[in-house]
């Protein structure tokens, strides 16, 4: 008697590994509701859809935004050891061009991060003030003013960045109706005992996300240098000062910069209370800003980082020295 012939097609095990592979990937499906639709232990049902990952039933393809070096990014991470690092494409290397890139990749990881209820504070910036402009709406949340004014004859105001991200949020604004920098410690000392700048700086450390620039301390390259008196702005170089984080400064290897005549002046948060942020994201890129990012991220302050590749490039460079 001849053997039967041998069925074709595939085996009842794939077959039922392709029902599983749909109902858990595409329509959902807990792991313990597919085991009782095909009569299979939960175990049996996780063996099937590890098998069909490494087989190829099942490939997962993930779109990354085109504007997004992924490898950069995750480069960058491992580089500095931080949480995450968002390393935008840029098409044109004018500066305006460049904030308006960062700008727009800042807000989508703002708006991705936040949840109702959480109390965001935000510094001040020509990059952060692009970033206003590419936000359409948030979850509700309060938003917190942490410096300071700035000169009136500067164009981005921190006041207004405030106000536009709590508008976008639809919660309370926490306004500093201070200017960022007085012309004696004695000056700010009283500003920092006024009503309304107590119960602004009583949110700092309320605060669930933080929003903040990163300055170069070098001639040029500053926007607050034109207001800053000259003996200042070179006893801050002489003492090794490439950064500011909220206008407290850092070296090169991220560790802050005592400038008492300078510091005791100034109305913003401190790196201290800044540091117990639970998520501080940092927009900075351009020319010439590398050193400072790259301080900025030793200090341990910053979390997450948004930047261009170019000063990707260049702080990966400045990782393996």
């Amino acid at each position: 008697m001849s053997a039967p012939a041998r069925a074709h097609g595939p085996s009842l095990d794939t077959v039922s590994t392709v029902l599983a592979a749909r109902r858990f990937y595409v329509d959902g499906v807990s792991k313990s509701d597919i085991a009782a639709e095909l009569g299979l232990s939960r175990f049996k049902v996780s063996r099937m859809l590890e098998t069909a990952l490494r087989t190829g039933i099942v490939r997962i393809t993930i779109a990354a935004p085109s504007e997004i070096d992924l490898e950069l990014s995750a480069q960058l991470t491992t580089a500095f050891g931080i949480r995450q690092a968002l390393v935008v494409r840029i098409a044109e290397d004018t500066e305006d061009f460049v904030r308006i890139q960062l700008g727009r990749a800042a807000a989508a990881l703002l708006a991705g991060s936040l949840e109702a209820g959480d109390i965001v504070g935000v510094s001040w910036g020509r990059t952060l003030h692009a970033m206003i402009g590419a936000i359409d709406d948030l979850p509700r949340c309060d938003v917190v003013q942490i410096v300071g004014g700035v000169p009136a004859d500067l164009t981005i105001s921190a006041l207004e960045l405030v106000r536009q991200v709590a508008e976008r949020g639809g919660g309370r604004a926490y306004p500093l109706h201070v200017p960022m920098l007085l012309d004696s410690p004695v000056a700010a000392e009283a500003l920092r005992k006024e009503r309304h700048v107590r119960k602004t700086f009583a949110m700092f450390d309320k605060l669930t996300h933080a929003v903040v620039g990163i300055g170069a301390w070098r001639a040029g390259s500053f926007a607050l240098h034109p207001a800053l008196p000259r003996d200042v702005i070179e006893r801050a170089g002489a003492a090794g000062a490439v950064a500011d984080v909220c206008m407290t400064l850092l070296d090169q290897d991220g560790a802050v910069v005592d400038l008492p005549e300078l510091g005791s002046r100034i109305i913003a948060i401190d790196l201290e209370c800044l540091r117990r942020v639970p998520d501080v994201i940092a927009v900075a890129g351009g020319a010439g800003k590398a050193e400072a990012i790259a301080a900025a991220l030793r200090s341990g302050v910053v979390h997450r980082l948004v930047t261009d590749e170019i000063s990707a490039r260049q702080l990966l460079t400045m990782a393996e020295r």
